[in-house]
């Protein structure tokens, strides 16, 4: 009979260190990115103890002076220019409509200026009509948007 010899047992460590690797720095990268954030804190308000009071709040009326300006800024594809119509005036020509910009600024700089950007408006027409509304000192400059879609 063979007496049976005893053989070095193969352990699994050299598969864990890898996963002890990789569990660590996932640590670390958590740690790290996770300290950069602001705290969430709660905002100090006093609530009402029983029988709250509801007021309807009437929206702020606007001053009938104030006119907003809409600038619906349209590409033309057979003349390959940028079209912007201010208040049902077309302006073919962008400089002309910065120098109206500028005087209607100096009149009414609190007036809203609205763009309303066609899908195919380049992004560099669209980046100097806005910086024009912005360099000419008008208080509000906002895009306009679609209602979200509700099926």
């Amino acid at each position: 009979m063979r007496i049976p010899q005893q053989h070095d047992r193969d352990h699994d460590f050299d598969a864990m260190t890898p996963m002890i690797d990789i569990v660590f720095l996932l640590l670390i990268f958590f740690v790290v990115t996770s300290s950069g954030q602001l705290r969430e804190a709660l905002l100090p308000t006093e609530l009402a103890a029983q029988g709250a009071i509801q007021t309807d709040i009437l929206p702020v009326e606007p001053d009938p002076l104030t006119v907003e300006v809409w600038l619906k800024l349209m590409f033309d594809q057979e003349s390959m220019q940028t079209s912007v119509d201010m208040n049902s005036t077309v302006y073919l020509n962008l400089d002309k409509l910065k120098e109206q910009l500028r005087t209607l600024a100096e009149l009414g700089p609190e007036n809203p200026v609205i763009l309303d950007i066609s899908g195919n408006v380049p992004l560099g027409d669209v980046v100097d009509v806005y910086d024009t509304c912005q360099a000419a000192g008008f208080e509000s400059v906002s895009f306009a948007a679609d209602a979200p879609k509700t099926d």
